[in-house]
């Protein structure tokens, strides 16, 4: 009786092994979408202005048609462990990012991601963050550090880096460039590449260790204004402790794919969550 035992469990193991590796081989074949939003707006929304600005009611309907069709949110470490090394995901995972810091992601979204599961990141711009010594002046306000706090510490909302305040465009030459992506002209002047490098190590190292000491975590994800970086921006932010960069490539993402350049989906406030779901579709199917 007790070799067939032996026997039996040998078989079982075998079996839980083999399914595994099928598990583990259906995994890697997954593509993760990462979704980018900009604020959640409660007025008249531009038609120009529609992929940043989402009204509530809009937004809540993109968001509750996801969460029906079966999507589960990951966090960056989830999507950053996947693309390098092949880290079990839920079947249908997505990440869903928020650009520049706005007051309604904190009204908006993060009571919705409370009440239904859902997680969230938002990429700040550490300089327009307001507090009692940074008075902010912006079209659209942005939360304070006190709100960045509670929805860290949740852990619905992560807070990474948007640059400390490089969300502008500079003159270089007879261009004008996103100043993370190359040498602007700086007194009339253009940077040579060890000032430009230094420019921007001291805006990311800034942007990370602002966030780090208000919010008491580890700052991992930085998204590039515009979507536009270069080798440099990437070897810099590599150095400083980055291992995610979030780029406006439109698309989804693979194992083995490149985490310093994560490609996201644009919404905007005309999508419905069917339009959403047939973008991620046609990224998948490419």
């Amino acid at each position: 009786m007790k070799k067939y035992m032996i026997v039996f469990s040998l078989i079982v193991i075998i079996a839980a092994l083999g399914f595994y590796r099928y598990e583990k081989a259906e995994n890697l074949k997954k593509c993760v979408p990462v979704l980018m939003y900009h604020n959640i707006y409660d007025g008249n929304i531009p038609p120009n202005k529609s992929g940043v600005l989402i009204t509530p009611r809009n937004f809540e309907k993109q968001i509750s048609y996801l969460k029906s069709n079966g999507y589960e949110t990951i966090t960056v470490e989830d999507l950053y462990d996947f693309m390098k090394y092949g880290k079990m995901l839920p079947k249908k995972p997505i990440l869903i990012t928020f650009d520049d810091g706005y007051l309604g992601n904190y009204t908006y979204a993060y009571p919705l991601f409370k009440r239904i599961g859902y997680k969230g990141v938002i990429n700040v711009i550490v300089k327009n963050v307001p507090s009692p010594t940074n008075k902010v002046v912006t079209p659209y306000p942005h939360f304070d550090w006190i709100e960045a706090k509670e929805m860290s510490s949740s852990g619905v909302m992560e807070i990474e880096s948007h640059t400390y305040d490089s969300h502008k465009y500079a003159k270089s030459g007879n261009h004008d460039i996103p100043m993370l992506s190359g040498p602007i002209d700086i007194n009339g002047k253009l940077e040579t590449m060890d000032e430009y490098r230094k420019r921007i190590t001291d805006d990311l190292s800034k942007a990370k260790e602002e966030i780090e000491r208000n919010l008491g975590k580890e700052v991992i994800a930085l998204a590039y204004p515009y979507g536009v970086g270069s080798d440099t921006s990437k070897d810099v932010a590599a150095s400083l402790g980055y291992k995610v960069i979030f780029t406006m490539e439109e698309g989804v993402n693979l194992y083995k794919g490149d985490t310093y350049a994560v490609k996201r989906i644009t919404v905007k406030n005309t999508d419905t969550g069917e339009d959403i779901v047939k973008k991620i579709e046609r990224y998948e199917g490419k």
